[in-house]
C-alpha cells in the first residue's frame, strides 16, 4: 500500500528501512524522502513505522523465552 504518493513510498519501504536500523521519522524522510513534499503522509509514515517495530520486539520477545 501507497503511504507517500509524491515519493512513491510504500508500507514495504518502510518496513525495509526499519528492518535496516529507521527508528524515527527523521530517519525515513532522510532513507525514503518520505514526508518531505506535501507532508500529508508523515502520520501514515510514522504509524507504520512504530507497528513494525512493536512486531519486531514481540517476535524478540517470543524467541528469547
Amino acid at each position: 500500500m501507497y503511504i507517500c504518493i509524491c515519493n512513491a513510498v510504500t508500507d514495504k519501504d518502510i518496513k525495509q528501512a526499519v528492518d535496516e536500523g529507521a527508528n524515527c521519522l527523521s530517519h525515513l524522510q532522510e532513507r525514503l524522502n518520505v514526508g518531505r513534499c506535501c507532508g500529508a503522509c508523515s502520520d501514515a509514515a510514522g504509524n507504520c513505522m512504530d507497528k513494525h517495530m512493536a512486531r519486531q520486539f514481540d517476535q524478540n520477545e517470543i524467541l528469547s523465552f
